[in-house]
């Protein structure tokens, strides 16, 4: 049996989880037509592009995934149409989108003696756009203030150290106490020469921040290096100051691309209304579920309706696999928004396939423990009360736990989510943007319980007109 409660670090590996097969399920009567949406097909998907991260970590990248503007974007987006293309949509192609200047992290490593040795703290991770060292490095002295709340840095002189925060998650890692209070803002404001940030989960994770807006060397850490800093700064006389080694090297690359990928199934008049789903292609680390989860879903529901003849086709499905958000210039949002008119003609119903898939995974004392149940979702609606209402029903009809009500983050079409009827659900838990958000984090019932919902909310909304789904 698996050892489902654990601390996951290097010393004890990542989170097992339950066997697919374990996985709670649920399909109410009436929905045998979606079979064919396969969750072990799904899984595949999700353990290809894993497999495009780890090629560009193997590569010898210490910032790694499939990061925008890199070959394993690239690599992403060629294996993308290859699998629309097998799956028979047509007008399979790129749209090239230049990249501002790009912020890529080139080597980091942060250094402190312990027992007379050097100690690397490995769970170390950039947060988005944080300035890096000079050559030569920073040698600072490190000074902790707990919460990073104003009475904290009461009395407290962190001008030109290396201030270590303690951030508590909320809803996901992304989510958490630091942000929420300003705790990074006040630590500069008094004159950080550099911010740790230690999230408090188990074990030592590696954890990717968006840009928090700071200007000095910002980096996540993992809690047992948290502990070990805890150690170094309780051991030590009054008067010693605890120092830390740290070397950062940030290029700023300019003349750097990226794509969206586009595709069609076809409806059978050519001036057909459409349905349009979009995906976010790129990720930290495996990025298992943020988004190769939602590319799958994407990709299994066009190959779904493909199948149908195309004389049955009331409506054009087109899939749009956009390069992403994890960078400072949000590509994605804003090239959805800038291209809005033309992606949305026609359009009277918007999916985001984002974080379509996860396991529950939850906190028991000093472990985290993995379940075999499906993590729940957060969701948005915007439309009618009747497209709510055959949007609710097909996630009760195949299980989908979700937030009592609607609420959480909207995801890559943000900036057009309220334009046209449009439909979120997305799982944004504790493993979000970590190392161990792995494609053995996703099940294949998930997989399938969100894509056939879909699926059948599809159908639904083809037997609708434009103004049904909006009055």
């Amino acid at each position: 049996m698996p050892s489902a409660c654990i601390a996951p670090s290097e010393q004890t590996g990542g989170l097992e989880f339950t066997p697919d097969s374990s996985y709670l399920q649920l399909s109410n009567p009436g929905n045998e037509a979606y079979a064919s949406i396969d969750g072990d097909r799904m899984k595949r998907l999700v353990e290809q592009q894993t497999d495009i991260a780890q090629r560009y970590r193997q590569a010898g990248n210490q910032f790694w995934g499939r990061i925008i503007g890199t070959s394993a974007d690239s690599e992403t987006a060629d294996w993308m149409m290859v699998q629309l293309r097998e799956s028979g949509v047509e007008n399979v192609r790129l749209d090239s989108i230049p990249l501002p200047t790009q912020w890529l992290p080139q080597s980091w490593q942060l250094t402190v003696e312990l027992d007379g040795k050097a100690t690397q703290l490995t769970s170390a991770w950039p947060a988005y756009g944080s300035v890096g060292t000079s050559g030569a490095g920073a040698k600072l002295e490190l000074i902790d203030v707990g919460l990073g709340m104003a009475t904290d840095f009461q009395g407290r002189d962190v001008s030109g150290k290396a201030v270590v925060l303690h951030s508590i998650a909320t809803s996901s890692t992304v989510f958490n106490s630091v942000r929420r209070i300003g705790a990074l803002q006040r630590a500069e404001q008094l004159g950080a020469a550099a911010i740790f940030i230690v999230l408090e989960l188990p074990g030592n994770l590696q954890t990717a921040f968006y840009d928090v807006g700071t200007s000095v060397p910002t980096f996540s850490i993992g809690s047992a290096d948290g502990a070990i800093l805890q150690r170094l700064l309780t051991d030590a006389a009054l008067t010693e100051p605890v120092e830390i080694d740290l070397q950062f090297e940030v290029d700023y690359v300019d003349g750097l691309s990226t794509s969206s990928v586009r595709g069609e199934v076809l409806a059978a008049s050519p001036d057909a209304e459409k349905i349009v789903i979009v995906a976010h292609r790129d990720a930290y680390f495996e990025g298992a579920a943020d988004n190769a989860s939602g590319v799958a879903t994407a990709l299994e529901l066009m190959r779904y309706f493909a199948q149908i003849p195309k004389a049955d086709r009331k409506r054009t499905v087109e899939i749009i696999g956009t390069p992403g958000h994890h960078n400072i210039a949000r590509t994605g949002f804003t090239w959805l928004f800038e291209n809005r008119e033309s992606i949305l003609d026609k359009a009277v119903l918007l999916i985001n396939a984002e974080h379509t898939a996860h396991a529950l995974v939850d906190r028991f004392g000093d472990d985290l423990c993995t379940t075999n149940a499906i993590g729940p979702f957060s969701w948005q609606i915007n439309g009618s009360n009747k497209l709510a209402e055959i949007t609710l029903q097909a996630f009760d009809d195949f299980g989908i736990p979700r937030w009592a009500e609607t609420g959480g983050p909207v995801g890559e079409i943000r900036t057009i989510a309220d334009l046209v009827p449009s439909i979120v659900l997305m799982h944004a838990g504790i493993l979000l943007h970590t190392n161990i958000e792995t494609t053995e984090a996703i099940p294949a019932a998930s997989l399938a319980a969100t894509t056939r919902a879909y699926a059948k909310i599809i159908e639904q909304v083809n037997s609708m007109s434009h103004s049904e789904l909006t009055q």
